[in-house]
Order: C-alpha cells, then sequence, then structure tokens
C-alpha cells in the first residue's frame, strides 16, 4: 500500500494498488515523458509571431526579442518605459538607475515580474537561460532541413573533428545548447536566435 499522504490539508492516504493494475498519477509513483525543448521548439514559443500575423498568415513584422519593437522598455500601457525583462545593462550595470530604467533585479527575479509574450509565457528572455535539447554544432542551422530541425547526435559533424581531446577545441558530445540571456547577460543574448554550449554536466546560477 502506498502509505503517502497527498495534498498539505488533506486525511487521505493514497489509494493501495495491487499488481498488475495501472497507477494513476496522483501516487506519485509515474509521470509523463517530460523532454526539453529542441532549440527549434523553444524559439517558435520565446518569439511567439501569432501576436504579429493576419488572418492570411502573412506575418505584419519580425520581433528581435520575444516582444515587439528593437527596445528594452514596454512602448505603451500603464508600463510604459518599464523594463521588459531582467538584464545586464554594460559592465557593472545588473540593474540600471533608480526609477523605470530599473528591472527591479540585480541577480533573479520572480516569474511574474515581467510580462508575458503571446503564447502567455514569462521569462522567455532575460532572468535565467533555458537548456534545449540539441546536441551543439557551430553549423547546425545549415546541416539540416529546416522541416523539424534537431540534433540528437554527432551525425554530419562528428566530435573527432574538433579535436578537444589536445585541447583544439571546446566542442565534444557532451556540448549542449542553452539559450534566452540571463540577469547576468546584455540584451544580445535576449534574442531568441543566439545560441551558445556548455557541457551537459555543468550547473551555474545564470542557467534555469
Amino acid at each position: 500500500m502506498l502509505g503517502r499522504m497527498y495534498g498539505a490539508e488533506s486525511n487521505k492516504v493514497a489509494p493501495a494498488f495491487t499488481a498488475g493494475q495501472r497507477l494513476q498519477i496522483e501516487s506519485g509513483k509515474v509521470l509523463p515523458a517530460y523532454r526539453l525543448p529542441t532549440e527549434a521548439e523553444w524559439e517558435y514559443a520565446a518569439k511567439a509571431m501569432i501576436g504579429t500575423q493576419y488572418e492570411d498568415e502573412n506575418q505584419t513584422n519580425q520581433r528581435i526579442y520575444p516582444w515587439d519593437g528593437p527596445n528594452m522598455r514596454a512602448a505603451r500601457g500603464k508600463k510604459k518605459g518599464t523594463m521588459l525583462a531582467n538584464f545586464k545593462r554594460g559592465r557593472g550595470d545588473y540593474a540600471g538607475i533608480a526609477g523605470k530604467s530599473n528591472d527591479g533585479a540585480i541577480i533573479t527575479n520572480e516569474i511574474y515580474s515581467y510580462p508575458a509574450n503571446d503564447f502567455g509565457l514569462y521569462q522567455m528572455a532575460g532572468n535565467v537561460n533555458e537548456w534545449v535539447f540539441d546536441l551543439y554544432r557551430p553549423l547546425s542551422y545549415e546541416d539540416f532541413n529546416d522541416l523539424n530541425p534537431i540534433r540528437r547526435s554527432d551525425y554530419l559533424d562528428k566530435e573527432k573533428t574538433y579535436d578537444k581531446k589536445n585541447d583544439n577545441s571546446l566542442v565534444d558530445n557532451k556540448s549542449r545548447v542553452y539559450k534566452g540571456g540571463s540577469w547576468a547577460d546584455v540584451a544580445y543574448w535576449l534574442a531568441p536566435g543566439t545560441r551558445r554550449f556548455i557541457d551537459q554536466d555543468s550547473a551555474t546560477s545564470t542557467i534555469g
């Protein structure tokens, strides 16, 4: 029997299961098959171009960031002039000056501190970088077809080409892409199209 209590204010006990019976999600013993988004999926979600197209699917404009316009501040509405993301202005400037030029945080900030994009997704630029599924190679966008592109392995661009063993490169089959920019990055890295890599076993204060 699963004796684990569930619900902070509940006195119910998780139901017992017999061999061969399907476990319920509520049991805490099974989870859906989650995975990281591919690089292409992440970019699509971050740009949220649904807000810039008409019924005939023609785009009125492209986007540099997950919002309209080339600026880092809200262009209209009650929050006009306020920062749209948590990022670094320049060397040593992690928050800006007091008032509307301040992004509200020197390091990370709460998820709802800035507006969502047109898909309703928060923090797709700034605050913390995000891992994606793809193995890193510098020319992935040239190696693959634009229909559902994903780099699962070093097919078409072998690990041995980079010669990390002899310190001729930092790239190997543990190099994973991360995107989105963070509290410690300048505005350039907040654009969904930018990409960097780090060893998949690494952890930093700027990647979530």
